[in-house]
């Protein structure tokens, strides 16, 4: 099973750091009010997302 996540073009203005990242799902991205980029969506493993809903890379996800 993969999680559908989407690039983001904006950060709401009392956003933090944790919103930095360039991927998200649609969920997570609705309720922070950002907008996101057509045409970039990207299957990824669950373990690559947070519990929020960021995308976290590759390199990320739950030690095995």
């Amino acid at each position: 099973m993969t999680v559908r996540v989407y690039r983001f073009a904006q950060q709401p203005i009392d956003s933090d750091a944790t919103l930095a990242h360039a991927y998200a799902t649609m969920e997570f991205i609705i309720r922070n009010k950002l907008t996101a980029v057509p045409d970039s969506e990207m299957d990824v493993d669950p373990t690559h997302v947070d519990q929020e809903g960021r995308y976290l890379g590759l390199n990320s996800g739950k030690p095995a």
